[in-house]
């Protein structure tokens, strides 16, 4: 693996990996950010796995991820508080892909489904599910989606001009 550094045009630096068929190109102030996200969270969910009813120190928190600790410690750890930690961590990140790519969807930084009315959307549709046919959870749950796409679709729709773009969408 060949690695190159290079300083750009707006004084970031990046470093370049290359193998015999990809070629990478990382932005080192990007990784270093994203390393200590990284770190925080990990130091986070210890001290979140250690708190609750039976309360845990961090070090009995890593000796049981470790698989040396009691049998209550390990039920607690690894049966009770690391799912919804992993599970809090996976969907917090869900929702920040998501929020990535509806902003690059719509070419805009600021955008967000709040902004074009999809929140709105989805309450009027789950609004209707209710007071229309007393539907139940799933079909309020449907009904929410249902209104949500129509309501993107029609935003998208009243922006079309010739092709859309993420300011004239969001405006």
């Amino acid at each position: 693996m060949n690695a190159s550094k290079r300083i750009s045009k707006r004084g970031t630096r990046a470093v370049t990996l290359r193998t015999a068929g990809l070629s990478l190109r990382l932005d080192v102030r990007g990784a270093v950010v994203g390393l200590l996200l990284l770190v925080v969270a990990l130091a986070m969910s210890v001290v979140l796995i250690g708190t609750g009813d039976f309360p845990l120190a961090p070090a009995d928190v890593l000796r049981t991820l470790a698989g040396n600790g009691t049998v209550a410690q390990d039920f607690i750890v690894n049966e009770l508080r690391l799912p919804r930690i992993l599970v809090g961590l996976l969907v917090g990140a869900a929702l920040g892909m998501a929020g990535a790519i509806f902003q690059s969807i719509s070419r805009n930084p600021l955008g967000s489904p709040d902004v074009i009315g999809l929140g709105q959307g989805s309450a009027a549709g789950a609004l209707a599910v209710i007071v229309l046919v007393q539907g139940d959870p799933t079909e309020v749950a449907i009904g929410a989606l249902g209104g949500g796409l129509l309501t993107g679709l029609a935003v998208y729709t009243l922006a079309w001009r010739r092709g859309v773009h993420g300011y004239r969408l969001v405006l």
